[in-house]
């Protein structure tokens, strides 16, 4: 539960010794956390300022659905997992992306009952983009946007001996046509 300092995470993947799937993947991902104890007079006042990126080199060969990024869900709440970005003209089956990035502003607060409950309250803004989608055979025609899709909404955290629980509520601000939304999410784990 960091209220203060930064985390920095990056990782790469790589297919290509043996078998028929060739690529590098990267991703680089952060999170700033701005503790608001010092105006507000309560620890669990604070921010968290995250952002992230990642590109899928396909090395001259196809690439598979699902050795693509998909933007949705935990990373853009307000939109189902994968829900944002390009989808098959057909049938609406999301396709993921080579290219993605994301932003997310979080504001966190103590909710008004008793600390020994558990319970903090969060308000965020989403932001993320996804693109450069490859033709998938047999995917037909794709619909896909660059531009960014916003998510917007307001969740709590509870803090439980089996792991955190969260639930949140959020509207797809800003989306296109062919995005699937979600209102309600309800998750397990951390979002850092």
């Amino acid at each position: 539960d960091p209220r203060s300092g930064f985390v920095i995470r990056g990782g790469s993947d790589f297919a290509g010794l043996g078998g028929n799937v060739h690529y590098i993947r990267t991703k680089i991902d952060g999170t700033y956390f701005i503790p608001l104890e010092g105006w507000l007079g309560d620890p669990d006042y604070g921010l968290a300022i995250s952002a992230g990126a990642g590109y899928l080199f396909n090395l001259g060969y196809p690439v598979r659905i699902i050795d693509n990024f998909f933007l949705g869900g935990d990373n853009l709440r307000g939109f189902e997992s994968g829900g944002a970005g390009p989808h098959a003209l057909n049938g609406g089956d999301s396709l993921g992306g080579r290219f993605i990035w994301t932003q997310s502003t979080e504001f966190r607060f103590p909710l008004p009952i008793s600390p020994d409950l558990g319970l903090t309250g969060r308000a965020f803004v989403d932001i993320g983009g996804l693109s450069q989608a490859t033709n998938i055979v047999g995917a037909g025609p794709i619909e896909t946007s660059t531009a960014p899709r916003i998510g917007a909404g307001v969740g709590v955290s509870w803090k439980t001996p089996f792991g955190l629980i969260n639930l949140d509520v959020a509207d797809p601000v800003v989306k296109q046509s062919f995005d699937k939304t979600q209102i309600f999410r309800f998750g397990f784990g951390t979002r850092f």
